[in-house]
């Protein structure tokens, strides 16, 4: 099982999916892209939980996989 957590102001919000499951697979897809588009970054976590990589396509073997906004500086 694949998982996705958003990490936002109403806490977090947890997706799961099946990696062999087109429908699921595809749903999530469109939810990493539409994060994506509202300038959330994905992390996608390696084995040993910590937060890995910045990636930009969604990968449905990711395992897990985390949104965070964007670090504003100033």
């Amino acid at each position: 099982m694949g998982e996705m957590r958003v990490m936002g102001v109403e806490g977090d919000l947890k997706s799961v999916w099946d990696p062999e499951n087109e429908v699921e697979v595809e749903a999530m897809k469109k939810q990493f892209n539409d994060l994506r588009k509202k300038g959330m970054v994905a992390y996608k976590v390696d084995k040993k939980g910590e937060k890995g990589s910045v990636i930009e396509e969604f990968d449905p073997d990711a395992g897990k996989i985390i949104f965070a906004p964007k670090m504003k500086g100033g």
